[in-house]
């Protein structure tokens, strides 16, 4: 996990400098997602990236064409022209889209993603605003009712993981030639992302009328890191955790072994090694961070697991 970690410094280290020298807006800031969002990067990463400016004045394609062109002199690898990480957002664009009936599967992973897995890398200043602008309506009731618990928040992430899930299925229905690289970050890097916030949220319940002030503190902190701290916090050993993920990023890093698993059929996949190996080893992951929340009965409170159900 370090050579992750510090690969992906190294990388974003650079790419800030080059922003630097092309941006002097502070109405706007620059994050990544994705495995450099996690500090998690490889060779082999996309550098998926959100642009978030203020308002309209800040809302052009050439904003976007600027950090595209910085992370080609990086030679980085760059996300669909026409995903979530395609336009510029605007913050009251990401928060008003919240709990609209029409609201699009973008709109809500542009959202969501902003909290479970992004770090700035131009504009910290602004990101911490766009970060707190949302968590703000998220938790409004908590003005109010402090006691109460970040319900309307574990909905919308309980939705988005959801629809990561779906949207998996869909892709395999329609091009099953790239399931096998889906499938393994599905099992791994998308668990990682949805349990740091997902813990957060359980564990805030202990702090009655602190709620928001202790997840605010904590959504810094990468998706890994999140799940770690909680547990430390209630005496448990992370160490299972770090095991699995340090297995799957050893994998999933390695250029040559990856470009194998792309070849894999689904219907031949337990005759690959290294399919059975990661299948296998994120069975131990999901077993241990479901024990982990099972085991927190008594500590957290009980209307956290009701939520979390119904």
């Amino acid at each position: 996990m370090f050579l992750s970690w510090q690969y992906s410094c190294d990388v974003l280290t650079k790419l800030n400098q080059k922003l630097s020298e092309h941006f002097n807006n502070a109405d706007l800031t620059i994050a990544v997602a994705g495995s450099f969002g996690r500090f998690e990067a490889g060779a082999p990463s996309d550098l998926d990236f959100f642009v978030v400016s203020y308002d309209d004045a800040c809302t052009t394609q050439q904003i976007h064409s600027k950090v595209v062109m910085c992370a080609k002199e990086l030679k980085l690898e760059l996300p669909s022209t026409d995903g979530v990480f395609s336009e510029v957002l605007q913050l009251s664009q990401i928060i008003e889209a919240m709990g609209k009936k029409h609201e699009t599967p973008d709109e809500l992973a542009q959202r969501l993603l902003l909290l479970v897995e992004t770090q700035p890398i131009y504009n910290v200043e602004f990101y911490d605003k766009v970060v707190n602008g949302i968590l703000d309506k998220y938790f409004y009731l908590q003005r109010d009712y402090p006691d109460k618990e970040a319900v309307i928040l574990l909905n919308d992430l309980i939705k988005y993981f959801r629809y990561i899930c779906m949207n998996y299925q869909f892709k395999f229905w329609h091009d099953e030639e790239k399931w096998v690289v889906r499938n393994i970050k599905l099992r791994h890097s998308r668990v990682i992302m949805y349990a740091g916030l997902l813990f957060l949220l359980l564990n805030a319940s202990k702090y009655r009328r602190s709620k928001v002030k202790y997840i605010k503190e904590k959504i810094k902190l990468t998706p890994i890191e999140r799940i770690a701290a909680v547990l430390t916090e209630n005496d448990a050993d992370p160490s299972p955790l770090f095991e699995c993920y340090d297995k799957y990023l050893g994998i999933i890093n390695n250029s040559e072994i990856r470009k194998s698993l792309v070849a894999v059929k689904y219907a031949d996949r337990y005759k690959n090694p290294v399919f059975k190996e990661l299948k296998t080893n994120s069975d131990q992951l999901q077993t241990f961070l479901t024990n982990s929340v099972l085991d927190m009965r008594g500590q957290w409170s009980p209307k956290a697991f009701e939520y979390l159900l119904f």
